[in-house]
């Protein structure tokens, strides 16, 4: 089995952070040593994948016993989709 980059969880949990509150996920991220060793197309790529996640799930019917978890995964995805917007331009 192998593992995943060592930025990666990183990432992905930054949205959730900055929405509990936090500051920038770029801001987060770029001081962290594990992102010094991260290429930058390799975090666009997964910033953009963790976006569109977050954003397609967060348009789903909300799962039997969990009326928030949608309107979470949204408001996670604003805020991937925000930095990647910073990061990217697009």
């Amino acid at each position: 089995m192998g593992s995943t980059a060592p930025w990666f969880d990183l990432l992905g949990m930054l949205p959730s952070v900055r929405l509990q509150g936090g500051p920038p996920p770029e801001q987060v991220f770029d001081a962290h040593p594990a992102a010094g060793r991260a290429g930058d197309a390799a975090v666009t790529a997964v910033l953009a994948a963790f976006a569109g996640y977050f954003v397609w799930f967060g348009r789903q019917p909300a799962p039997s016993g969990l009326p928030t978890q949608r309107a979470f995964q949204r408001a996670q995805g604003e805020i991937a989709l925000m930095w990647l917007h910073r990061r990217t331009g697009w």
